[in-house]
């Protein structure tokens, strides 16, 4: 992963890191420095980085408009995606109707004597037409936080480029399923030794983990489930699952799943009956969806998260009863930060507004705070700057076209 950004969390740590008993920012609580952080922060983001998001939106058939999303500050530009790759836009119109229910009172037809442009003695409006955008046209409407399009574009899909706060990010949510059993006591589809269970993993590029069901005691492991064939009903079955992904084997010095990793936290197992919950915490990414093509089919030809063997009674051994569920969507989530030309911006930034309003600071303290923000700030803009020599020459010569060498 690049070392470019770094996490707002590592720059107030290291801000408290520099503080002794001759500063002045020594009573500063975690709390202030965090909230400073992100003050500084939106105000780099707003000035220096800008940093440029894209979001795809749906136009609504009936509001022709789209919600912003929660971190937008300012809109580039908005329309289409062309064949060619490249960016294609829509038509800014200050004249487009921010309610597109409301009923029209004024009629385009030029025959039409409601048209305040009608005059049947001198022919057609005089002045009007021309500039058309054949693609469509926007307005955007602050107070609802919306985009609002014309008529042409209801149900389409356009593309959004927007300047981000930049520290408004997703919050991460537990990715959270259920696992309904089976017995392993004879029965028309039951659990017997080798049967194996497939469940999403820890990592997102794993994808997928697999639990083997065993009544071999001198073979176990973290992703072992050892049961008792032709005793154990589904309950049973289940609370084995959940101790062995909460516990592990004790007895066997075997850890529990995930340990090996440092992550054994991570995944956790609540039993209810023949039913468990497993939890996903601190997932690193949108986990694989459960009707993906990777996992094998039950009996019925309904997806699951199980292999199909054939049993010891000659029936198809499944680990599960029933289809597994989503109960709720994982979310990886982010947390605000910052670019390592703007880090030190950002650290005098913190010091130089937490002094700022301290009636115990030398005034000559304050102004050299000051001086040493707008300086660092001035130095991460020109680190920033992306437009270089070459980008100038291309410029210059984009129109340019050599003359025929005979």
């Amino acid at each position: 992963m690049a070392a470019d950004y770094t996490n707002i969390d590592e720059v107030v740590n290291d801000f408290q890191l520099m503080m002794d008993d001759t500063s002045y920012d020594k009573e500063a609580k975690i709390y202030q420095l965090k909230l400073l952080a992100l003050q500084g922060l939106r105000e780099l983001k707003f000035d220096i980085e800008q940093e440029v998001k894209t979001s795809t939106l749906l136009v609504d058939s009936t509001t022709l408009q789209c919600t912003l999303p929660t971190d937008f500050v300012k809109l580039l530009r908005v329309g289409f995606k062309g064949s060619d790759g490249n960016f294609h836009a829509l038509g800014y119109e200050p004249d487009l109707s921010l309610d597109a229910l409301a009923a029209s009172q004024v009629n385009d037809d030029t025959y039409d004597e409601n048209n305040p442009y009608y005059h049947v003695d001198l022919g057609k409006k005089f002045g009007v037409g021309g500039g058309k955008n054949s693609l469509g046209y926007y307005r955007l409407n602050r107070n609802d936080n919306t985009i609002n399009f014309s008529s042409n574009l209801a149900g389409k899909t356009v593309f959004l480029e927007y300047i981000s706060d930049g520290i408004s990010r997703e919050m991460p949510r537990d990715h959270v399923i259920k696992l309904t059993f089976n017995n392993a006591t004879s029965d028309t589809y039951q659990i017997v030794n080798g049967t194996t269970l497939l469940i999403p993993a820890l990592n997102a590029t794993t994808f997928t983990k697999t639990f083997t069901f065993s009544t071999d005691t001198t073979t176990t492991s973290s992703t072992t489930v050892l049961f008792n064939a032709d005793v154990d009903d589904s309950i049973p079955i289940a609370e084995k699952f959940s101790t062995l992904i909460n516990e592990g084997y004790p007895q066997f010095r075997v850890p529990p799943y995930g340990a090996d990793t440092g992550n054994s936290s991570s995944l956790t197992a609540s039993q209810s009956g023949n039913v468990v919950l497993l939890t996903y915490n601190n997932s690193s990414g949108v986990p694989l969806s459960l009707s993906s093509s990777i996992f094998s089919q039950n009996h019925d030809g309904t997806q699951i998260f199980g292999a199909e063997i054939e049993g010891s009674s000659g029936f198809p051994s499944s680990p599960l009863k029933v289809p597994i569920e989503l109960v709720q969507l994982g979310v990886a989530g982010d947390s605000p930060r910052v670019h390592k030309f703007c880090e030190e911006a950002l650290r005098c930034y913190m010091y130089y507004k937490y002094i700022q309003r301290k009636r115990g600071v030398p005034a000559n303290e304050k102004q050299m705070a000051k001086r040493a923000f707008y300086n660092e700030k001035r130095l991460a803009r020109a680190r920033m700057m992306s437009f270089n020599k070459e980008a100038a020459m291309q410029t210059s010569r984009k129109a340019f076209k050599q003359s025929p060498k005979l």
